[in-house]
């Protein structure tokens, strides 16, 4: 049996990071998160997910820009429904 004290599953490692799944998975074979991989799944350190503040994939100022020219759209075109911050923050949540 293999030991997997202290190590933590890819989909909640990349909750803590703030960072998709693929992300995860990426820095794993990279070799910038420490993990195992058994079998076909990874495990990432659990000290990894609480040590390491990695950069999400969007910036927290571009997100800021891109916020608001969505206001700005939303203004100039009343109609129209279209939320990109939203949908990225939607996405993340999901992850």
């Amino acid at each position: 049996m293999i030991d997997t004290t202290g190590m933590i599953t890819v989909a909640e490692a990349a909750k803590r990071l703030n960072l998709s799944i693929e992300q995860v998975r990426r820095k794993l074979r990279e070799g910038k998160l420490r993990g195992q991989r058994i079998g076909n799944q990874w495990f990432v350190e659990e000290a990894e997910s609480s040590a390491k503040k990695l950069q999400p994939l969007i910036a927290r100022d571009v997100l800021s820009d891109l916020d608001g020219v969505r206001q700005q759209i939303a203004r100039e075109n009343p109609g129209v429904v279209y939320d990109a911050v939203a949908m990225v923050r939607k996405h993340r949540d999901e992850a």
